[in-house]
């Protein structure tokens, strides 16, 4: 009688074992498949994200549209292009906290990679113009003009005390139109407190030390009731009549004249030649001349320190850059000002008229 075949136990074993082993080998194929085939997904979506997103994409240009792409930029780079430098581009792009991966290209549905740190640090918003930059925004001022020497002009000129002389001379002064032609205008509180001050004397063109069109002597002092009563800032304004020469000779026939207006509104932009006390030579500046109030104008210019009250406040200045329209002087409130940097004139309305026609009748 032939015998049943007895199955070889440890050969059944060692077949099992196999198996095992055989399915655990198939398991880490296929992770490590997965796992290749996850990260070559990855790297195609940054990939992606560096070089399909246009420059500052998610920011909006100056009018508030989406910045098109102009030339592809590396993930994280700073942007040239115009359309990315919009003004407002800074404020609409979210904090760098908040702000997601800036990528026009999805991944697949099955895989959402997570941004990496450096992914994190790219999708900021594009920083801001360091403090003091005018990129794509006007160009700030710097500041109000300064004034600066010239070789003076036939009609400014200087007042000073005829016993101490020219080289102390304390204001500035200049000729304006009048039938008689012996007309000065300035400040009046350079030329009147108290009373008006005695031996003073006009040397127009005053440079250098020179005086090339003469001395004149001033005979009479003109300013307002209120002027004299109260100081009112708003009648800081003196017309002086001066002798002829010598020869008979009136001031205008010799220096010219500036004419002078009345009631020219504000904003207007006002050349102001002036001599700084203890300077024997003149300075100038063009600046425009705006309300300070309803009676007083602001001129903002640097450099016009002690000796440039009186200055007149010229408009349509001709072009030799010698004559032009008075529609101010240094003066009114402060006395011109408490800083050389900005000065005020009392505007010239119909009290300044008044006192302007009272000095030529």
């Amino acid at each position: 009688m032939e015998m049943p075949e007895v199955p070889d136990r440890h050969s059944r074993v060692a077949r099992m074992r196999q198996r095992a082993r055989n399915r655990k080998r198939a398991r880490a194929r296929r992770a490590a498949f997965a796992a290749g085939a996850a990260g070559i997904l990855v790297i195609a979506g940054m990939l992606g994200v560096a070089f399909s997103r246009p420059p500052s994409a998610g920011a909006a240009t100056a009018d508030h549209t989406a910045a098109p792409v102009v030339t592809p930029v590396a993930a994280g780079s700073p942007s040239t292009s115009p359309s990315a430098r919009g003004v407002n581009e800074a404020a609409a792009a979210p904090p760098p906290s908040l702000a997601p991966p800036r990528t026009t290209a999805a991944a697949p549905a099955s895989v959402t990679p997570e941004p990496t740190i450096t992914q994190a640090l790219s999708v900021a918003a594009p920083a801001a113009a360091a403090p003091g930059s005018t990129v794509d925004s006007p160009a700030k001022p710097t500041g109000s003009p300064s004034g600066t020497p010239f070789g003076g002009t036939a009609v400014a000129g200087v007042l000073y005390k005829t016993d101490t002389g020219v080289s102390s001379h304390f204001c500035s002064a200049s000729v304006v139109h009048s039938a008689a032609g012996n007309l000065v205008i300035t400040a009046a509180h350079c030329v009147y407190s108290d009373g008006p001050k005695s031996d003073v004397a006009f040397a127009p063109g005053f440079h250098d030390g020179q005086m090339p069109y003469g001395s004149w002597a001033v005979t009479k002092v003109v300013v307002s009731q209120d002027w004299q009563d109260n100081n009112d800032p708003d009648q800081d304004v003196a017309f002086l009549q001066v002798a002829p020469s010598p020869s008979g000779a009136s001031l205008e026939s010799v220096t010219g004249a500036d004419q002078i207006a009345f009631d020219q509104g504000f904003g207007m932009s006002v050349t102001v030649p002036a001599y700084p006390q203890g300077s024997d030579t003149p300075i100038t500046c063009t600046a425009p001349a705006v309300e300070f109030s309803s009676t007083q104008t602001e001129w903002d210019c640097r450099g016009y320190p002690d000796g440039t009250s009186g200055a007149p406040f010229l408009t349509k200045v001709d072009s030799s850059g010698e004559k032009g329209t008075v529609v101010g002087v240094i003066g009114g409130y402060e006395q011109g000002g408490d800083s050389p940097d900005v000065s005020y004139s009392a505007y010239f309305g119909s009290a300044v008229q008044a006192l302007y026609q009272n000095a030529t009748s």
